[in-house]
């Protein structure tokens, strides 16, 4: 048997490409295809389920889309995609993946092309057949590797594949350019511009596209850098310019955010030994990882000066160094880690966030360890030994290829089924890493919104005894032990969020919420006063408030506040439901609540299990006069 990639009489170059693309586009997506009836999970609902910015396209809330925020993360065109799916889909889930598969198919696509334009470039003495082999036998492995799985899955992680898409289009199109003259080089470049633009504003970790290309750059020819220098130096100048404007936005929205946390074990030298573990466990989930996960447990051996840290600092030290080194007999090894540390950069916590380790920060930096696999397998292939037949070597690479996208296929099926829903999702991380901070949060979450409030307690101290900072956790044992009666844990919990996070609104709301059932209203009053001063055209404060001074029988105030409320978000039928019910059942206003009831189901057409309730209660008020 001979399996071969090298020309064939009457084949054209063309068709053969077309026939690959088709290849890779069917195994990228059929891979993807049992995840499309996934449901939504607790990851997605801020982003896309409870998000009113992708409600609509008009110019306006575009420009919105568009503006920066004071704490919100920057990054539109996902923003932009969700508003389009939501146009076409509403709150249909499947639309929603069916956009993050094409955007991988399409991503992988130019993972093939850049990696036979990458081969051609940094082996000049291989033929094009080898090229072609290096960049389908990469791309396929790409395409089916289950660390993806999260950044394709996990409807938020939109960004991922928008980023990857745009990344690598404009690496093929750099790479097609730098040769070019005149009009041409002009127009590729400033294609190259465009689209890392986009890739950045997809996901602001794409500033490290310069870097690439300087990396790149030295490897093709590190005599001539000087000259490269001077023939290219407005684009440099530009292209450095947007990563660095945007890297400056990145981190002034994340320090307005709370998204800097301080060093690890509040010292620089036990902060850069999280970055040595982190460099290395990001090398692990590439190359030798089986139980992949959406949250890792992260623990840092102290003190500093034990054996197991220096052997890491070591590793670190000499792969790096080993890279370096190979420059001076191979330019693929060099480029590819270097591409690998660039790519992983932003996430090694030299400023410490929150998240230390996850599979979609390998993402786009997964493109080396496809070419060093991709050239692995192409050197095996076209290996001749006088002792075994001609074909032996090639029928071993193949063999070995199509064993290792089997067994990456399956590990992918069988995580996108993780990604089923919340309960699935975090049962699964829970179970495979009991001390992560995170999975414990979301999995005490999902527990929330199923009603079980005893399992969800348990996960959710368990969270904060791991991350005693995490306000979200302590704001939801605040709302659980107000429902269990348990008003002093509730009170301790809700202060502390409130210490931990004093610009959050949620445990100021919550707290509100548990004055109000312990029948202290002008404390809740006071609380929602405060909110508003600092938001006064937020319709949901103005909603509560009135709820407040319903509960505490002051009717005209609770009504002036629903009207504001309405005034300020005449689409939401909430307000209207609560104006009908203090007209009907605490004024006996019988016309007015009738009244109340038909705008709400007027304003509101979609909230269709409301608007029946809203229907009966107006039939019933019919033999009222």
């Amino acid at each position: 048997m001979e399996i071969q990639l090298n020309d064939q009489k009457g084949t054209r170059p063309g068709f053969r490409e077309i026939l690959w693309v088709c290849l890779l586009s069917v195994v990228a997506g059929g891979i993807y295809l049992n995840s499309l009836g996934n449901a939504f999970t607790n990851w997605d609902d801020s982003m896309i389920y409870a998000n009113p910015q992708i409600r609509s396209l008009d110019g306006e809330n575009i420009r919105s889309i568009f503006a920066l925020r004071e704490g919100a993360t920057y990054q539109p065109i996902r923003l932009i995609s969700y508003a389009i799916d939501y146009y076409f889909w509403k709150l249909d889930p499947i639309g929603y993946h069916l956009t993050n598969i094409l955007f991988y198919v399409l991503m992988c696509i130019m993972v093939f092309l850049t990696l036979r334009s990458l081969s051609a470039h940094l082996r000049e003495d291989a033929s094009s057949e080898s090229h072609e082999r290096v960049a389908l036998f990469g791309a396929l492995l790409f395409a089916v590797h289950p660390v993806h799985v999260e950044a394709v899955t996990w409807l938020t992680a939109r960004k991922e594949v928008l980023q990857g898409f745009f990344f690598f289009l404009g690496f093929y199109l750099y790479l097609k350019g730098r040769e070019k003259a005149g009009i041409n080089k002009f127009i590729y470049l400033a294609l190259v511009l465009l689209t890392i633009l986009c890739a950045i504003l997809s996901k602001p970790s794409a500033v490290i596209f310069p870097g690439v290309i300087v990396v790149y750059e030295i490897a093709r020819r590190k005599e001539k850098m000087l000259d490269f220098i001077k023939g290219h130096r407005t684009f440099l100048i530009l292209s450095l310019m947007m990563s660095g404007l945007f890297a400056f936005i990145v981190v002034k929205v994340m320090a307005e955010a709370g998204g800097i946390k301080p060093y690890y074990g509040d010292s620089f030298s036990k902060n850069y030994l999280v970055c040595t573990y982190v460099f290395l466990r990001s090398i692990k989930l590439l190359i030798a990882t089986l139980n992949y996960s959406a949250a890792y447990s992260f623990f840092i051996p102290l003190p500093v000066f034990r054996i197991e840290n220096i052997i890491a600092i070591l590793a670190t030290y000499f792969l790096i160094g080993f890279s370096l080194f190979s420059l001076r007999w191979t330019k693929v090894i060099f480029f590819a880690f270097l591409f690998f540390f660039i790519s992983i950069l932003p996430y090694l916590n030299i400023l410490p966030i929150s998240t230390l380790l996850a599979d979609r920060y390998v993402f786009i930096a997964s493109f080396s360890y496809a070419f060093l696999l991709g050239l692995l397998y192409d050197r095996l292939y076209s290996f001749r030994y006088r002792r075994f037949s001609e074909g032996f070597f090639r029928l071993l690479a193949i063999s070995l290829l199509l064993l290792i996208l089997m067994g990456y296929s399956f590990m992918t099926v069988q995580r996108n089924k993780m990604w089923e829903n919340s309960y699935t999702l975090w049962a699964d991380a829970v179970a495979k890493h009991p001390n992560s901070h995170v999975a414990n949060a979301l999995m005490g979450v999902t527990y929330m919104e199923l009603g079980m409030d005893e399992e969800a307690i348990e996960h959710l101290e368990k969270a904060v005894r791991i991350f005693p900072r995490d306000y979200l956790s302590r704001n939801n044992l605040g709302i659980l032990y107000g429902r269990k009666g348990e008003s002093e844990k509730a009170l301790r919990e809700l202060m502390t969020a409130i210490v931990v996070k004093p610009d959050n609104d949620a445990p100021r709301i919550n707290l509100a919420v548990f004055y109000v059932r312990q029948r202290e209203y002008q404390k809740a009053e006071e609380i929602l006063k405060y909110l508003l001063s600092k938001s006064p055209q937020n319709a949901n404060l103005h909603y509560r408030l009135g709820l407040v001074y319903r509960d505490a029988g002051q009717y005209e105030a609770a009504i002036s506040e629903m009207l504001k409320a309405m005034e300020l978000a005449p689409n939401i039928i909430n307000m209207y439901e609560e104006l009908g019910n203090i007209y009907a059942s605490r004024l006996n206003d019988f016309q007015k609540a009738k009244y109340y009831y038909t705008k709400g189901i007027e304003a509101a057409p979609n909230a269709k299990p409301i608007i029946e309730d809203l229907r009966w209660m107006i039939q019933d008020l019919e033999g009222h006069k």
